[in-house]
């Protein structure tokens, strides 16, 4: 694909979730900021952006992971729009001519796969979580 084809879709896409997801990021990096354990890393004396890098941005990416992840199938929801809006061939074209001429076991094939989606993106912030915030464990 040519860049300048797909840069209005990707924009069409992202443009929401973005801005969304850097406010929720940055209510969440103000609160952890506050905290007494980052005071304490400031007063040690380490660098400022090692506090905020290792320290702050860690636990302050709980909250925008999970905004992310829900919001997956919220963006596959907007992939058939836009392929059909633009005109693109893709997944997103596919269930929706899929849909109109009435073949159902693509249309089956397809919301199965996207169960998947969002159980795979389930499985993959619960992962990070573990990554992020060593405190958690899964049994």
């Amino acid at each position: 694909y040519n860049l300048r084809l797909i840069a209005l879709p990707v924009l069409t896409l992202t443009a929401v979730e973005l801005g969304y997801v850097a406010r929720m990021t940055r209510a969440s990096l103000v609160e952890v900021m506050d905290s007494p354990y980052i005071r304490t890393a400031i007063i040690k004396g380490l660098p400022f952006h090692r506090v905020v890098i290792r320290h702050a941005l860690r636990n302050a990416l709980m909250a925008p992971i999970t905004v992310i992840m829900l919001h997956i199938n919220w963006l596959i929801g907007g992939i058939v729009v836009v392929e059909v809006l633009f005109g693109f061939p893709g997944l997103g074209k596919y269930i929706y001519e899929s849909a109109i001429f009435g073949d159902y076991n693509a249309v089956e094939a397809a919301a199965m796969f996207l169960v998947l989606v969002a159980v795979g993106t389930r499985l993959l912030g619960d992962l990070l979580y573990t990554y992020l915030n060593p405190r958690i464990r899964y049994a």
